[in-house]
């Protein structure tokens, strides 16, 4: 993303493709202004939730809570600040997520990746830009417009951004597995 990408020009994108009128703030007294700012921080999670993104994952290493779980589990970890969800939890042992918790037998300290909610939109990879202005679309089509078949054609193009952004997301790593599949194949 440029240094000049901002929720603004993320929340004008959206507004573009429905045919509405940009706005110049997210406290706009616009309609699309009221729009915008009432979702665009929820469209960002769910966008970030779709899909493991490189630029959003983080790694940590948490304490256990002073309270353990009632049954079953010996310790419970929470969530870091920022975590929208859990990827990967290193540890042999069985675990769950449980409300914004992580129980499990695992002792202390706990590594896990995780995906992080990026509020910095000049750190957001371009094509999830474009996942997040679908997004924004997608949910505020029929708010602006009251017509439900651009509400399901902006729903559509949604699917299809992410579904583009994974694939090509998905190829900037390899797993341990895939490195000796494709070194098996040599």
């Amino acid at each position: 993303m440029t240094e000049t990408s901002t929720f603004v020009s993320i929340c004008n994108r959206a507004l573009t493709w429905l045919g509405a009128e940009p706005i110049t703030a997210l406290t706009d007294g616009t309609k699309e202004g009221r729009a915008c700012n009432r979702i665009y921080l929820q469209a960002r999670d769910q966008a970030l939730r779709d899909h493991p993104w490189n630029f959003a994952l983080k790694r940590a290493s948490i304490a256990a809570d002073t309270t353990a779980p009632i049954w079953e589990y010996t310790n419970a970890y929470s969530w870091p600040t920022g975590c929208l969800r859990i990827i990967e939890v290193d540890t042999q042992e069985e675990w769950a997520v449980e409300g914004k918790k992580i129980v499990t037998d695992q002792g202390a300290p706990l590594k896990i990746l995780y995906i992080d909610a990026v509020s910095d939109p000049t750190l957001f990879d371009s094509m999830f830009v474009e996942v997040y202005a679908a997004r924004l679309a997608a949910d505020m089509a029929y708010d602006l417009t009251a017509n439900v078949a651009l509400a399901n054609t902006a729903e559509t193009q949604y699917k299809i951004r992410l579904r583009d952004a994974r694939l090509v997301d998905a190829q900037e790593s390899l797993s341990a597995d895939e490195t000796d599949w494709l070194g098996a194949r040599n």
